[in-house]
């Protein structure tokens, strides 16, 4: 019953931030409202957990958007195969990029810790696996030209 109400909040927040958005920002919030109500449920929160889980994962997620975010925007407009030199930089600067995603995992693991049983932080890495995997499976049933967000 706990997971069913904090479901449909969860939807209807993500409806009342959708109606002022555009609708790339609506198919963004909609989807991180997915993964929430999937990871909430995969992780079977109560709503004590999932009060102080969420503000900790959110946090988590934002600072490895924005690693991500500048990690794209250095290659953004540059073609990492482009000389012998630039290859070599990229796949320096990637590997760069997935170590600071790791020291963020790491730096994160004892705060979430405090708020979700070990067994459940495992998994929550299993469930943002499995969401991403959902994800990719939607996208490559569509139909070409339909633009539907799951």
């Amino acid at each position: 019953m706990r997971k069913t109400a904090l479901f449909l909040l969860t939807c209807l927040a993500a409806l009342n931030i959708a109606t002022a958005q555009t609708p790339k920002e609506q198919k963004i919030e909609r989807i991180k409202a997915l993964k929430v109500a999937y990871i909430t449920s995969q992780l079977n929160l109560d709503a004590d957990q999932a009060k102080k889980f969420w503000p900790v994962y959110n946090k988590l997620e934002q600072e490895k958007r924005q690693l991500r975010k500048s990690f794209v925007n250095k290659y953004k407009n540059d073609n990492p195969t482009a000389t012998p030199q630039a290859a070599r930089d990229y796949i320096d600067a990637n590997l760069e990029y997935q170590e600071q995603e790791l020291e963020l995992k790491k730096k994160y693991k004892d705060e979430l810790l405090k708020t979700i049983t070990a067994e459940q932080l495992v998994k929550l890495y299993q469930s943002e696996k499995g969401f991403r995997q959902m994800l990719l499976k939607e996208l490559c049933n569509r139909p070409p030209g339909n633009s539907k967000t799951p």
